[in-house]
């Protein structure tokens, strides 16, 4: 199983440092948030009321398609999406507001507006001067700067708030802002409509003189012979001219083939030439000759003999045969070069002529041709401009707005504002937290020691002790919740009257809250060292006013009541006090000593250690004198003073002034066996307290701890701090009753 999360030590000691704070402070707060609730409602009586109109419009686009707007406007149509941006930009436009409020004061109104504030009313109702009315113009002004357009959601609506001191103004204003940017919308697009429409009809009329001229010229173009040129002919020729340069090309080949052939012919033998051996003649007068041939070749008989007479006889008219056809061919051959080269110069006569002719056709057709499409095209662009114009002329008729009222601005019964409901839960909330924030702030800008236990967290002190506040020489008032404390307490300064301090601890009560404190200090002071030999503490504190003298006086008194004996040296010589407390004449003491009047080592203890009226104390007052004091602190009598005492006493305390500027508490911390810190609850700052602490630390001075002061459990939120104690107390003081 998860365990949950447990908060830091640090955090844990903030959150009730504030809650600490808050409590002591719960009064003050509740105060401040009555007078913010005050202020608040004060302020409603005085203030205007507000009225606040709301219409709704529906934002539309221009739809291009629809009379081919979109080709006659000037400007680009916009989208649905930034059509509603332009136009809530345009409904904010300060011309509109400003046509908006020339329109209203044109119309009837009144010259003035009554102040409907509560306190004019009432004014008005007693007929008490000073309620004066505003002029109509005014308010109207000022409801044109009120005004606050904004989109609904993903919507295309659009939402109009006016707000006016006046009901029926906030009213009149929002309807006629609608009335005037719908006005202008239209006035707007019929204008431009109506100025491209004027624009065309200009245009067409020199459109129509060019297309008029373009008509002349073509008909000049193909005047005279009656000559028409069309697409067709123009092809005829072309496709004559392309067959007759096929053809020469054709011509061309076959000549040059004839003439390859001839020259082959001319330089070769009969036998080789293709059109030879292909002739069937040649090779019949060939095979003739090779058979006859192999005939001769073959008989036995002689030349004389007849048949072989015949045979030479055959085979001379069979070679004669041959050349006769060898002879045919090659003239045949020559008759069809002839005739090639004939053919190819008829094609090429034929061909240039026919050139000649399409060249002129072509040239002709083409001026005919741009004259042509120069008159189709000026007149389709006629056409055109006439159709955008009658289009135009359309559009600047159309009342189109770009602008639907969904829901016009009724007229509002209950302000805005103010609210005095709201108005005074926002004074109480503020005053509360506002005055709670400043206390929380200044307590984090300047932290103080307040609470028992803060002293050793904060400062990693022993704390020795807490000294609750008296407020009575018996304090058992001091637990009376309902009386409260008094102005005067203990621990805030020194006492004219003597023995006042000691009184005030309640030493001869047998319940003193106030003396059991000092007697657990003491303890504590005890403690901090069991050795049997004498101590001497330097009692002292940050700055002055923190009650040490008080805080020596008594903790003297709980030390000689242990059966100790106890030494009080009023350190302090520059403004003693220790005297006071006990009722002693300061005619003779430390100063004294320190100057040297008395040796310190063979007169008698008596001459310069004072007892007092408590048993077992005895002290040494500050005694008179204007020497400088540190000068005397630093002289060798103070040690020896020192020694002699220790040897007859067992605690000595010193006290001395505050040691943050003055460095008394310092010299005569660095003669003694440590150093004792009173710290005022609600007055000592922390870096006072830290200071204060590395002060003794720097110097070597042992430190045994500190004590809190004058801690005052109702003043920090704690009055039940000790109420075991006051249970215990009153538990007690019952049970004595009933055995009485």
């Amino acid at each position: 199983m998860a365990q949950e999360p447990v908060a830091a030590p640090e955090q844990e000691s903030v959150l009730a440092e504030y809650g600490s704070l808050l409590r002591r402070h719960r009064l003050t707060i509740f105060l401040c948030a009555i007078a913010g609730l005050i202020l608040a409602l004060l302020s409603t009586i005085a203030s205007r009321p507000l009225y606040r109109a709301r219409a709704s419009i529906n934002v539309q686009g221009i739809n291009g398609d629809f009379m081919n707007i979109r080709e006659v406007s000037r400007v680009g149509m916009e989208s649905n999406e930034t059509a509603q941006q332009t136009q809530i930009k345009l409904l904010q436009s300060d011309t509109l507001s400003a046509r908006t409020v020339v329109s209203l004061l044109r119309d009837p109104h009144p010259a003035t507006v009554q102040k409907m504030d509560m306190l004019s009313r009432t004014m008005r109702a007693l007929h008490l001067p000073g309620s004066e009315a505003i002029p109509y113009a005014t308010v109207v002004d000022d409801a044109a700067r009120r005004v606050e357009i904004k989109p609904l959601g993903v919507t295309l609506l659009v939402e109009l708030r006016c707000e006016s001191w006046d009901p029926t103004v906030a009213q009149t204003f929002c309807n006629r802002l609608i009335r005037e940017y719908k006005d202008e919308d239209v006035e707007t697009r019929s204008d431009e409509a109506k100025s491209t429409s004027v624009w065309l009809t200009r245009q067409l009329a020199d459109i129509k003189a060019k297309a008029t001229e373009s008509q002349q010229k073509l008909a000049a173009a193909v005047d005279g012979n009656g000559l028409m040129l069309s697409q067709d002919t123009s092809s005829t020729g072309e496709e004559r001219l392309r067959e007759l340069q096929t053809e020469l090309v054709r011509a061309q080949a076959d000549r040059m083939q004839k003439e390859a052939e001839a020259n082959v012919a001319r330089t070769a033998t009969a036998d080789t030439l293709p059109n030879v051996m292909d002739n069937p003649i040649y090779r019949q007068y060939q095979t003739q000759i090779a058979d006859l041939k192999s005939k001769l070749s073959a008989s036995p008989l002689t030349e004389a003999n007849p048949k072989m007479i015949r045979l030479r006889a055959q085979l001379a008219d069979a070679e004669q045969g041959l050349a006769a056809s060898q002879s045919t061919s090659s003239g045949r051959q020559n008759n069809e070069l002839s005739a090639a080269r004939h053919r190819e110069q008829l094609l090429k006569v034929a061909y240039d002529a026919q050139l000649a002719t399409v060249s002129t056709d072509l040239q002709k057709a083409s001026q005919v041709s741009l004259l042509r499409r120069e008159v189709e095209s000026e007149q389709q662009l006629y056409q055109t401009m006439l159709q955008r114009a009658k289009e135009a002329g359309f559009a600047s008729a159309m009342q189109a707005s770009t602008m639907r009222v969904v829901d016009a601005a009724a007229l509002p019964i209950v302000p805005i504002s103010p609210r005095p409901v709201l108005s005074g839960i926002a004074g109480l909330v503020l005053g509360g937290f506002g005055s709670a924030a400043f206390f929380l702030f200044t307590n984090r800008a300047r932290r103080i020691l307040r609470t028992p236990g803060q002293v050793p967290q904060l400062l990693e002190i022993q704390e020795l002790g807490v000294i609750p506040r008296a407020v009575s020489p018996t304090d058992n008032g001091l637990f009376a919740k309902a009386k409260g404390w008094p102005a005067r307490r203990f621990g805030s300064g020194p006492s004219t009257k003597p023995g006042h301090a000691l009184a005030m601890t309640g030493w001869g009560e047998r319940f003193s809250i106030v003396a059991e404190a000092y007697r657990s200090t003491s303890f504590s002071i005890l403690l901090a060292d069991m050795s049997q030999r004498s101590h001497t503490y330097v009692i002292t504190s940050p700055a002055d006013g923190e009650g040490k003298t008080t805080v020596v006086s008594n903790i003297g008194v709980a030390l000689s009541r242990s059966r100790m004996r106890v030494l009080l040296i009023d350190g302090d010589m520059r403004k003693p006090r220790l005297h006071h407390s006990f009722g002693i004449r300061e005619d003779f003491g430390l100063r004294n000593l320190l100057r040297g009047e008395l040796d310190l080592e063979k007169v008698p203890l008596p001459f310069f250690v004072k007892e007092t009226a408590t048993p077992n104390l005895w002290m040494i007052p500050a005694g008179r004198g204007s020497e400088d004091t540190v000068q005397l602190l630093h002289s060798e009598n103070m040690q020896r003073l020192l020694t002699r005492v220790e040897g007859e006493f067992d605690i000595i305390l010193i006290d001395t002034p505050p040691m943050l500027h003055m460095t008394d508490a310092r010299i005569l911390g660095g003669r003694s066996d440590g150093g004792i810190l009173v710290f005022r609850a609600g007055a000592t700052t922390l870096e006072q307290a830290q200071a204060a602490r590395d002060l003794l630390d720097r110097d070597g001075i042992p430190l045994v701890g500190a004590v809190l002061n004058d801690f005052a459990p109702e003043r920090e939120g704690l009055s039940n701090y000790y109420s075991s104690y006051t249970r215990y107390q009153t538990e007690d003081a019952a049970s004595e009753t009933t055995l009485a």
